[in-house]
């Protein structure tokens, strides 16, 4: 209790000081806010950044692990999926299972994260992103680690796969700024094609958008469409609105998709253990017989988000949102008829206040979230067991600046308690509330001069265990306690050259470590029997980018990661190293991007056989495009030419039914044409 007591009460004690001190300390004079339309991102200097009002921000001493992507950015790299763009984002690895659920990825090798679009929680997120058209993105802002503490719940929430979070990744859609209208189609390997039509205009006060997709892939045929098995499509529909003055900015999120997706089979890489200790090679090299899919899988999303400036240092910011997913798989076989069909349906809703106020030298955010989310068949991997439950969370954060703004302290908590319906575990009915976990944070950032920017962090978290975990014995298991230490450096040099690196330390106590998995190879379901240990966690991001004007405009940016723990079993499941790259180029109407990704060795997977060690990653894919802008009747056309994994490697990321090959190298063209 008195550990408990002193965790509590030094991160309110700073907060205190923290207050004491700008009353003392701060001006009469109040700085006029800059008035904040919701979705917006002003650009200060070369850099992009959230005014203080928006729900999004983050303190000053957090801007070194933020990275923001802009709608041109991403329109350079031409990512297929939202995935691709992930890929390009220091920390984040991306693996492709190809069952139940298709895209996994962590952040710093130990976590998961959240996903925020247009204010809705988004939960499933490997089933979403991989259908989201990234031609609707405006931005997408990545907050790393500790920095998250006002934008979500750093405990594992609405995920059957759910771990700690290491942070969040914001994306926000396109609003209209004039009359704007267009159509984008293309046609690519695999028999791949896209149609994207939109239109959108501005009047008075008043924004709208309205954009329609289609995708659809027949997946890679090697002269037998069932071997590979990897098709897929996708209709969407996207509207985006708002109302903005002085006084009162408000905007609603409309989205609902239609799809199936195909899951790829694996191909059988290691031999089967029989019961006489011997092995059976005979299925190694064949590939496995389920024949499974999604189809289909829907999702119907819809968010408001309401902003209101009191005056020149209030603001109250108000969001709702609602997120439906219906996905039904349909299990099958290649060697037999049967075929089984089980729904996993899931719910949310997720609804927020917070108030800002903005002093000459503060800026102090108060707020509250409620999250309910609620699967009434269970998912994958937890598929037959009923989830509902709710998260009530409460934060307070404040930020002080000192010696004209070269020196900002913050510091916050954030308290998050859920009340479990039904679930976890079996799925019965629990009506039970779970002790609450905190998350305390302290920050600092302090301006060595013109170029270089020093920043320190710390911040501590508590962490429930997630559904599909249970110890060997069926004992309960303590919450996970994790402290962890930034520091970073930052240097803007030059527009030419602008190198940064973080430096991270995680002391976790009680981490949950998977010693042995259990697979139904006819459902998928999966348990993982895990032990608390403690568990050291350590590494450093770095990067570096820049512009250049030589005969045309050059743009790049390259980013270097390296994670390791003390555990070896963590250890042997995570790549340590991590490695990407873009590379733009434009000249009048001619432009051409390159991009690259590197991703070490790791070893550890599991299958229905059990958890064995199978080497998986250790590649480097490039990606590149080249097109030309021209004017038609005086409208603006866009094509583009675009290749991926130009080098055809063949690799697999993930092991469980087999490995999961990456399809190989990928041609296509795309045809952009405005109407106004």
């Amino acid at each position: 209790m008195s550990g408990f007591r002193g965790r509590v009460f030094f991160p309110l004690l700073i907060l205190v000081t923290v207050f004491w001190v700008h009353g003392v300390c701060a001006e009469e004079t109040v700085k006029k806010q800059t008035e904040y339309k919701l979705g917006e991102i002003p650009v200060v200097g070369k850099r992009l950044k959230e005014p203080v009002t928006s729900p999004y921000a983050v303190p000053e001493s957090s801007q070194i692990q933020t990275d923001v992507w802009t709608a041109e950015e991403i329109e350079d790299l031409h990512p297929a999926t939202v995935w691709d763009l992930l890929e390009q984002v220091p920390g984040i690895e991306v693996t492709f299972q190809g069952r139940q659920h298709m895209d996994f990825s962590n952040m710093r090798g130990t976590g998961s994260y959240g996903v925020i679009l247009d204010g809705v929680y988004v939960s499933q997120i490997d089933r979403i992103l991989a259908t989201l058209p990234v031609d609707v993105i405006e931005s997408m802002t990545v907050v790393r680690d500790a920095t998250a503490l006002t934008l979500g719940p750093l405990t594992n929430f609405g995920s059957s796969t759910g771990s700690s979070n290491q942070g969040f990744v914001v994306i926000k859609t396109k609003r209209a700024a004039k009359l704007e209208g267009g159509l984008v189609t293309s046609y690519g390997t695999f028999d791949t094609e896209k149609g994207h039509l939109y239109q959108g205009a501005k009047i008075g006060n008043f924004d709208y958008r309205l954009a329609g997709t289609y995708t659809h892939t027949d997946g890679k045929n090697d002269g037998d469409r069932d071997e590979w098995y990897n098709g897929s499509r996708n209709k969407s529909l996207l509207f985006r609105g708002g109302y903005t003055t002085s006084a009162f900015s408000a905007d609603i999120l409309g989205y609902a998709s239609r799809g199936m997706r195909e899951f790829q089979r694996g191909e059988i890489r290691v031999p089967t253990k029989k019961s006489d200790g011997t092995f059976d090679w005979s299925k190694v090299g064949t590939l496995d017989n389920a024949k499974w899919k999604i189809d289909p899988m829907e999702s119907e999303m819809i968010a408001v988000n309401m902003n209101k400036p009191w005056n020149d240092t209030q603001t109250t910011t108000l969001q709702y949102a609602y997120n439906k997913l219906h996905v039904r798989s349909v299990q099958a076989s290649f060697v037999n008829t049967n075929v089984t069909k089980r729904d996993q349906d899931s719910y949310s809703h997720s609804a927020s206040l917070r108030h800002i106020v903005n002093w000459r030298n503060n800026i102090l955010k108060v707020g509250g979230q409620f999250l309910s989310y609620r699967s009434p068949d269970g998912l994958a991997p937890s598929m037959g067991r009923q989830v509902y439950e709710r998260m009530y969370s409460l934060f307070a954060h404040d930020e002080y600046r000192m010696l004209n703004d070269r020196l900002t302290v913050d510091a916050g908590i954030r308290a998050d308690r859920k009340y479990y319906v039904k679930g976890p575990g079996q799925g019965e009915s629990m009506r039970e509330w779970a002790d609450p976990t905190y998350t305390f944070a302290l920050g600092s950032s302090y301006k060595l001069s013109s170029i270089f920017t020093l920043t320190g962090r710390y911040a501590y978290s508590e962490n429930s265990l997630a559904s599909y975990q249970v110890s060997a014995d069926g004992s309960s298991l303590p919450a996970e306690k994790r402290s962890r230490f930034e520091v970073g450096l930052l240097a803007n040099v030059h527009p030419v050259f602008n190198p940064w690196i973080t430096l991270y330390y995680y002391d976790t106590k009680d981490q949950k470590v998977t010693k042995s998995s259990s697979i139904d190879p006819a459902t998928g379901d999966e348990i993982d029997y895990v032990v608390a240990e403690n568990v050291v966690t350590r590494g450093y991001e770095a990067g570096v980018s820049g512009n250049i004007d030589l005969l045309g405009s050059w743009n790049y940016r390259f980013q270097y990661t390296y994670v390791t723990t003390n555990d070896d079993t963590v250890n042997d499941s995570m790549s340590h190293r991590l490695a990407s790259a873009s590379l733009g180029y434009k000249y009048k109407g001619a432009f051409a991007n390159a991009s690259y990704r590197y991703v070490s060795s790791r070893q550890r997977s599991s299958s229905p056989a059990g958890v064995f060690y199978y080497e998986l990653g250790d590649y480097d894919r490039f990606d590149a495009n080249l097109g030309y802008n021209f004017k038609v009747f005086s409208r603006d056309n866009k094509i583009t030419l675009y290749g991926r994994n130009l080098g055809d490697k063949k690799y697999a990321t993930r092991y469980v039914t087999g490995a999961y090959w990456d399809p190989g190298r990928q041609i296509g063209v795309e045809l952009a044409v405005s109407f106004f």
